[in-house]
């Protein structure tokens, strides 16, 4: 038998880099394998005529007690976004309305004085949650009213998911939310309990952050930091038991004592041939478009801030836009404007399908009727999402027990990636976290 490697990572998207990172850290011998000859998984960056498209995340909070120490370990070069980041709007009733990320959010004009008041009596509002799974709307609604509710748990499932919140969990998609009610009783009283439960001095604020030179470079810097511990063009096959260790079978064979899957279900699913796995079978995802529109300042002209979400009472394919340009001048050249549109998710995925030019038409008439302006870009990028965004719906928890009991009855075999335990950058670095120190005890 060849040698045993302590730990294969299958999948050098984020999620499995940041796994392998992790235990590489903590002096684990580690080794990840890509089908694809680029890590990163979905986060890539197109860069074209002066413009700078990230198709998928392309910003982060930070500081954070998981991701921050994981880029650093990577030698991942971050910098702040402009200030303008912090101004964001919704679109409804016909125009934008500015929602800062400040205490002044409440005298956001997207709400009504009577949605408002609603809102404020959140803290005294006695309501039990339902027995069964819960809807991110149903418990909006519960806590913030009709209208507030509405709207928060529309652009909340959009903006992250490009769900719809009738359907996601809010338990599965927003657990810290939830936690806040069954701490106090109230959103507002758990938050306040928890801010109040901070150490002093209090730590630093998390501000927007976007990685130097692209996703794409964090992705290859954290690749290039495992040297020759990250293989590219490996693509496995099987992954079986053989004895005490797992055998991983692509264009050569590997034998590993732990085995970490960091691939969507339906990828894991299909290398793992002895395992009962119909549990990684039927997870939901929202396909999406990426749509980038470049241009003269004048002919794309932006607002302030970091980019509007779409509300419920909006007829529009488009979930959003974001100024990409405005928060990161970087991605565009000086004098000229990015913006970055998505449009399909659960609302509407036959978009997906469509002609690049309908895509376009609909994208440039819908930011003219947000922004009040005429847009005319001369560069613009279509990215199709077809497996889309993994949507975390109400039985997604059930799903999760099964991969709980999937991995207790194959010890030493890991799930990992945005299809399980949450979808952001963030999210994967703390569950890269969670998974060494699984590791680590065994």
């Amino acid at each position: 038998m060849a040698d045993v490697i302590d730990v294969v990572v299958i999948g050098s998207g984020f999620g499995g880099l940041f796994a392998a990172t992790e235990l590489g850290r903590r002096g684990r011998d580690v080794l990840v394998v890509d089908a694809t000859d680029r890590p990163g998984g979905i986060a890539e960056t197109i860069s074209e005529s002066g413009y700078s498209l990230e198709p998928a995340a392309g910003t982060f909070l930070l500081p954070h007690r998981a991701l921050t120490p994981l880029l650093a370990a990577g030698g991942v070069a971050v910098e702040h976004t402009a200030p303008e980041a912090g101004l964001r709007y919704v679109w409804t009733r016909d125009r934008l309305a500015a929602i800062p990320s400040s205490p002044k959010a409440v005298l956001t004009r997207a709400v009504s004085v009577r949605g408002k008041f609603r809102m404020a009596l959140e803290p005294f509002i006695r309501s039990r949650p339902p027995a069964d799974e819960e809807s991110l709307k149903s418990f909006m609604t519960r806590r913030l009213g009709t209208e507030a509710g509405t709207l928060i748990s529309h652009i909340a499932a959009s903006g992250i998911y490009a769900g719809d919140p009738s359907t996601l969990s809010v338990g599965a998609a927003f657990p810290a939310i939830v936690a806040l009610e069954a701490d106090a009783g109230s959103v507002v009283r758990g938050a306040i309990r928890r801010i109040r439960a901070l150490p002093k001095p209090r730590p630093e604020r998390p501000k927007s952050h976007v990685p130097v030179g692209g996703m794409a470079l964090a992705a290859r810097s954290l690749a290039t930091t495992l040297g020759d511990r990250y293989r590219p063009n490996f693509k496995v096959t099987a992954v079986t038991r053989e004895g005490d260790n797992f055998r991983i079978e692509g264009p050569e064979v590997l034998f590993a004592r732990e085995v970490v899957v960091a691939l969507r279900p339906d990828s894991a699913r299909a290398i793992l041939p002895t395992v009962d796995a119909d549990v990684l079978t039927g997870w939901p995802s929202s396909p999406v478009v990426v749509v980038g529109i470049g241009g003269r300042a004048e002919d794309v002209p932006l607002p302030n801030g970091f980019g509007y979400l779409a509300g419920p009472d909006v007829n529009a394919v488009g979930l959003g836009c974001l100024f990409e340009s405005v928060y990161a001048p970087g991605r565009a050249a000086p004098g000229h404007s990015l913006a970055k549109v998505i449009v399909g998710g659960a609302r509407n995925p036959d978009v997906v399908s469509w002609s690049d030019e309908r895509i376009l038409g609909a994208v440039t008439s819908e930011m003219e009727r947000a922004l009040g302006v005429s847009i005319s870009p001369t560069w613009t990028k279509v990215v199709r999402h077809h497996t889309g965004i993994p949507n975390y719906d109400l039985d997604h928890r059930r799903r999760l027990g099964g991969i709980d009991s999937l991995e207790s009855q194959n010890p030493g075999l890991i799930f990992a990636g945005w299809g399980y335990r949450g979808i952001g950058v963030a999210h994967l670095a703390l569950d890269a976290m969670t998974i060494a120190d699984r590791i680590t005890e065994r």
